[in-house]
């Protein structure tokens, strides 16, 4: 049963991969920004400011798990009511560096819809091979009983490794009346 596991992953891990560059979001697609994924070593977790975050970073540099742009561990905590916050830890060097956001939080998500398409992962959105990194926030404004209006922003970033920083690359603004069910 293993080795049946084990092949099965293995004829899967391709068409996943490709799934992750097909998938486009605000009209960016994650395919267009390819980072190849670091195998190698992992170096001792390096705090520097993010002292405040020890146990976050510490579990996820632990893990080793790299989820963004071939050699980074993102971590996620939230900072309140649908607002989400994080950094991320470069496999390589042991760097911690910031994630794109504001003084408001990295994403924040105030929208609710009967019929709701986004979930809270949703958020961000950013991949292994890619160095693309799309946060999503979202507010509402009440029509009617039934109807609400939903103001949505894609922050669409790329990760640029020799200079160790985002680039902000476009605001992508779209709204639409979704159907409310408030019971």
């Amino acid at each position: 049963m293993n080795k049946l596991a084990l092949t099965l992953s293995l004829l899967l891990l391709p068409l996943l991969t490709t799934f992750a560059y097909a998938k486009t979001v605000a009209g960016y697609e994650f395919g267009k920004y390819p980072a190849k994924v670091y195998t190698g070593k992992k170096a001792p977790l390096k705090l520097g400011e993010w002292k405040l975050f020890k146990t976050r970073l510490s579990d996820a540099h632990k893990d080793g798990t790299i989820n963004f742009a071939g050699s980074y561990i993102v971590e996620i905590w939230g900072c309140g009511t649908g607002c989400i916050s994080g950094a991320m830890i470069d496999k390589k060097t042991g760097q911690v560096y910031g994630l794109p956001d504001d003084n408001d939080g990295l994403a924040y998500d105030g929208c609710y819809s009967s019929d709701d398409e986004h979930q809270e992962d949703e958020r961000l959105q950013f991949y292994p091979n890619s160095r693309l990194f799309i946060k999503r926030s979202c507010t509402q404004e009440e029509l009617s009983d039934t109807t609400a209006r939903q103001s949505i922003t894609y922050e669409v970033y790329a990760w640029h490794e020799q200079h160790k920083k985002f680039q902000h690359l476009k605001t992508v603004k779209q709204n639409k009346i979704v159907s409310i069910d408030w019971n």
